[in-house]
């Protein structure tokens, strides 16, 4: 029997393995270390826009305010008065004119309903109603010193 210990192939290629496995494990922490650096500066990068996206925005709010203050200040009031005049000019104009014609035809419709027969016989009525109140009231006044008198009937009566 013939004992192998040290072919120099084997012991060749086990001396390259060796190697190789040295170099990659090397190229594999060196990768490593590479991503860990690439993560940290994202991470770095990620804060700095953040902070500058929180600050631009603290810009932005602060200019909007300005800009509603002076718009409030300036503009709006000119804008304001504009459409209230724009307003007034329509309702003496178009609007003014609608509105004399409703009211116009209003007062014809109330007139209508005020000369009607129905309208007069109810106002006929209420005065009668008007009436005898009135009369009770006086004859109860007149029944203490003068006694009691014939009882009037109103229908007879102009009202």
């Amino acid at each position: 029997m013939k004992f192998a210990a040290f072919d120099p192939v084997t012991l060749g290629l086990g001396a390259a393995n060796i190697g190789l496995s040295a170099w990659a494990a090397n190229k594999a922490d060196r990768t490593r270390r590479e991503v860990a650096d690439a993560e940290m500066r994202a991470a770095g990068d990620q804060l700095k826009w953040q902070t500058a996206l929180a600050r631009e925005t603290a810009k932005g709010g602060l200019a909007s305010d300005i800009g509603n203050r002076v718009f409030s200040a300036t503009i709006a009031p000119d804008l304001e008065a504009y459409r209230q005049k724009e307003a007034a000019m329509f309702a003496a104009g178009p609007l003014g004119e609608r509105q004399l014609a409703l009211d116009v035809e209003r007062g014809r419709r109330e007139v209508g309903l005020k000369g009607s027969a129905e309208a007069k016989q109810l106002r006929q009525e209420q005065r009668q109603a008007e009436l005898k109140q009135t009369l009770a009231a006086r004859d109860a006044q007149c029944a203490g010193i003068f006694g009691r008198r014939a009882p009037v009937d109103v229908s007879t009566l102009f009202v």
